[in-house]
């Protein structure tokens, strides 16, 4: 990762320290779309950001966000468009790991410059296509869905599996839409293509890890070994600060005067 994470930053050589470090300081409005449990938007606070808000698709994440951190901004939204704001209201957005869960990408896409101000900041990391993708355990139910449905309802119960992969109240399998039905892998050509498409403009590229595809699937199973894993901790970070091509990050800025949907190309 070629990103500096400077002493104040929160978080480490990860999707989140890379995004904290770009989020611009005292703007007046941030958007963090697919906030999960929130934990993320939180340590923004110190940022000195007039508004501070989460959305989710999940109402399971969204519960806990508001429960967890009671008093912050968070919305359950049942779509990706139109979302709920007026035109230009965010200085700085997140997408932290959601573009390759949506089907409609553009869609989102167009959306988010709506919503951003001109020349606002545009932080996005998704997974990076590069040799171990294939090892990417998130389309293991997608690969082989008779072994993944045995193997969770083992682990938890068949109205869990039922509840979170086949009748899920938020149209997602797990945390990929029902009309994705893949976890995507991207090149930085083809993030930067779709960008383009709804006038984004990058301006940073970075990444993080090489190795840590393996090393989270050995740390899991040998998860009985819990003497080990602060060692796999370690390693993964060390991955995640030397190499930059298994997540891939990138800052874009909203271009200006034009509208994302007269652009497409």
């Amino acid at each position: 990762m070629n990103t500096i994470i400077t002493p104040d930053n929160p978080h480490g050589y990860n999707r989140y320290g890379f995004a904290w470090q770009y989020v611009p300081q005292g703007g007046q409005a941030h958007l963090d779309l697919g906030c999960n449990d929130g934990a993320f938007l939180v340590t923004l606070k110190g940022k000195g950001i007039g508004r501070l808000v989460g959305v989710d698709v999940s109402q399971d994440a969204v519960h806990k966000a508001r429960e967890r951190f009671d008093g912050m901004e968070i919305i359950h939204i049942t779509q990706t468009e139109p979302l709920p704001f007026e035109d230009g209201v965010f200085t700085s957005i997140t997408v932290l790991d959601v573009i390759e869960h949506v089907a409609e990408q553009n869609i989102l896409l167009d959306e988010l410059n709506r919503v951003l101000k001109h020349d606002g900041t545009l932080v996005v990391a998704v997974p990076g296509q590069h040799i171990f993708s294939f090892l990417d355990t998130g389309n293991l139910k997608f690969r082989f869905p008779r072994l993944h449905r045995w193997y969770y309802c083992r682990r938890h119960s068949e109205a869990e599996y039922e509840y979170r992969y086949v009748s899920n109240p938020d149209g997602l399998i797990g945390d990929v839409s029902t009309e994705k039905r893949w976890h995507e892998h991207f090149s930085r050509a083809k993030l930067e293509k779709l960008l383009n498409k709804s006038v984004f403009r990058v301006v940073v590229f970075d990444g993080a890890g090489f190795f840590n595809r393996i090393i989270r699937d050995i740390r899991f199973l040998c998860g009985w070994l819990r003497p080990l894993q602060p060692v796999f901790g370690k390693i993964q970070a060390l991955d995640a600060k030397f190499f930059k091509s298994s997540n891939l990050f990138c800052v874009a800025r909203k271009r200006l005067h034009t509208k994302a949907k007269q652009n497409r190309r």
